[in-house]
């Protein structure tokens, strides 16, 4: 029977302290994660933005022109068929 309440004391006890870790710590790592991804969000945006600056007279070319593909009319192999009804 002692072995029982020692077993819940316990248990209680490890409840209050994860309890106490999940009010007072918890907020605070997840405060300093979010700085931490923010900075890094910073960093990047200005690295980007430091790559885009244009020189006067530079070009650039934000896209790809699309190409006409052509097929030749003897590339391939006619196969012929029949439909069939059930």
């Amino acid at each position: 029977m002692a072995g029982l309440i020692r077993f819940v004391l316990i248990v209680i006890l490890i409840y209050l302290v994860f309890i106490l870790i999940m009010r007072y710590i918890m907020p605070f790592v997840l405060r300093l994660f979010v700085r931490r991804m923010a900075d890094k969000t910073r960093k990047q945006y200005e690295q980007q933005a430091k790559g885009s600056e244009k020189k006067k007279g530079e070009v650039t070319i934000d896209y790809a022109p699309k190409t006409n593909k052509k097929i030749d009319k003897d590339t391939g192999d006619y196969v012929p068929y029949e439909e069939i009804d059930d």
